[in-house]
């Protein structure tokens, strides 16, 4: 089922960088252009290369922008997404890259045993935090070649079962195995479920229009994902 699921997303990966055409950094008129063919609200950022696009999934606000790194671990440009999908508030699920894992969490170890704490310290990003706080989960049917390039943190595996859906993992491993996916594999990535949210992080490392569609790509796949299969329980209007 993976293999099939794949298949058909890889074509949405080729035909972004055959629109990019292996020419370098996205200019502002070809970023432009795409903005408009996909109907996307558009903030105006004042520097060059940033922008804030949005749009709605499931009648929820999606956002994604590129600009100045918030994170140590992502160099240069940052693609940054959230999509409000009032997904289970009390999910909290995890995925990132293999190799940033092993870098978080040996930087999270550091600064615990440097400032000689016994606890999390709450300064630390939050995808720190949950590496400290939560385990690694997986289970029978995720493909073990998903488990090679990512590792999957969470409170309750059962939370991470439900999101990581087949279309959501057949995203992810079309990017690292897919044309350029040795330079993918290693670029750090975050997706988090939390507060009902979905969340992004990504390097802009090329600064490519393929690196732009592939991350809303993943978002509104793992958004989709989050609202229906971890919908929100229902308000109880008798409590």
């Amino acid at each position: 089922m993976f293999d099939r699921i794949r298949q058909a997303f890889a074509g949405t990966a080729a035909d972004a960088d055959s629109t990019q055409g292996h020419a370098g950094p996205v200019t502002g008129a070809q970023l432009a252009r795409w903005i408009a063919e996909q109907g996307l609200h558009s903030v105006p950022q004042p520097v060059e290369g940033h922008f804030d696009v949005g749009g709605e999934i499931l009648g929820r606000p999606w956002r994604l922008e590129g600009s100045t790194s918030t994170r140590d671990y992502i160099l240069g440009l940052e693609l940054r997404g959230r999509a409000d999908v009032d997904a289970d508030p009390d999910a909290a699920v995890l995925v990132l890259n293999r190799p940033l894992r092993d870098a978080l969490e040996r930087h999270a170890y550091n600064a615990i045993t440097d400032s000689l704490q016994t606890s999390v310290d709450a300064r630390l990003p939050e995808e720190m935090r949950w590496l400290s706080m939560f385990d690694e989960v997986s289970w029978p049917e995720l493909p073990g070649s998903f488990r090679r390039h990512f590792a999957v943190v969470a409170e309750r595996i059962d939370h991470a079962e439900r999101w990581i859906h087949a279309h959501l993992v057949s995203e992810l491993l079309n990017a690292v195995e897919g044309e350029q996916g040795a330079l993918r594999s290693e670029t750090p990535m975050v997706l988090m479920l939390a507060r009902g949210r979905v969340y992004l992080r990504t390097e802009h490392t090329r600064r490519s229009l393929s690196e732009i569609v592939h991350a809303r790509s993943v978002l509104l796949t793992a958004a989709q994902a989050a609202a229906q299969h971890l919908p929100a329980p229902p308000v109880d209007l008798d409590s």
